[in-house]
């Protein structure tokens, strides 16, 4: 029973303890900047009079320059980018509209600087905002990474959501902790506002569902070293992205089976370590 068990894991893209899912969202983490700037040249293209109508105000006052402008011209929320193509073409029905606003926004999530599909603020306010949250350290290139959403962030809190879904509905809550606990500090890492309050809603559920509190917390912790590990491994390694996927990937392996087998792992490191040692004083007492 037990190998039918991991065999249907492995089939649905997650081991016993919900590792799969923190691998997987590790490596998204760290190749998501490559991946929003392959997404932005195969997807983020022009076409017709409603991508001139909702890129209007940018292309007239250039407001925010390429990086803020989707916060910033008002077009590019849903109502802004509606409101826009509503006199492209008189004979429009309200479905077109809403379809051709919808499409273009759908294109502009893969640019690299994606959207804030609810709202939008004026110079004035962003300025405002960013003057009160720099005293904590918050940039304001992170700050618009947190208040937009692209592709690669939108990808990494679906992957967040099923993950969570399927290791809720088949295992304990205290593995949906740990999931959850990976996920926050993933999403603290790379500003995703999808992933946070699903992480957090992760964590109060299993908080609501689990019978021990304690247990659940320390999952939680543990997912969000495994993922801390990962992260900072994939980030210190330099070379072709890939390099750092595999090392955040390897990093994320090593930890959880530390964190899961803390004997297996001192008697190993110890077994590791032995040799060494005396190497060391073999050549100490040479040197001598």
């Amino acid at each position: 029973m037990e190998h039918e068990k991991r065999l249907r894991n492995i089939q649905m893209g997650l081991s016993g303890d919900g590792r799969f899912p923190i691998l997987m969202e590790a490596g998204l983490v760290t190749g998501s900047q490559p991946l929003a700037h392959w997404m932005a040249q195969q997807f983020n293209h022009n076409f017709d009079d409603y991508d001139t109508a909702i890129d209007a105000v940018y292309n007239s006052t250039h407001v925010g320059g390429s990086s803020y402008h989707h916060l910033l011209d008002g077009q590019h929320t849903v109502w802004g980018a509606f409101r826009a193509v509503k006199d492209v073409k008189a004979d429009d029905s309200f479905l077109t509209e809403f379809l051709q606003a919808g499409e273009h926004l759908m294109r502009d999530v893969t640019s690299v600087s994606g959207i804030s599909p609810f709202f939008s603020l004026s110079t004035e306010q962003w300025d405002a905002l960013a003057s009160i949250v720099m005293p904590f350290g918050i940039s304001k290139p992170f700050l618009v990474d947190a208040l937009t959403v692209n592709g690669p962030e939108l990808l990494g809190g679906t992957i967040a959501l099923l993950s969570t879904l399927l290791v809720g509905k088949r295992q304990d809550p205290s593995t949906v902790s740990k999931l959850s606990g990976a996920y926050v500090l993933s999403s603290i890492a790379s500003g995703n506002p999808v992933l946070f309050p699903l992480a957090a809603g992760g964590l109060v559920y299993s908080l609501i569902k689990s019978e021990s509190k304690k247990e659940t917390l320390i999952q939680g912790g543990k997912g969000a070293i495994v993922s801390g590990g990962a992260l900072l491994a994939g980030s210190l390694i330099g070379g072709p992205i890939w390099i750092g996927c595999l090392a955040s990937v390897a990093a994320a392996i090593s930890l959880n089976y530390a964190l899961e087998n803390p004997e297996k792992t001192f008697t190993r490191m110890k077994e590791l370590i032995k040799p060494t040692s005396s190497i060391l004083r073999k050549v100490s007492l040479a040197i001598g």
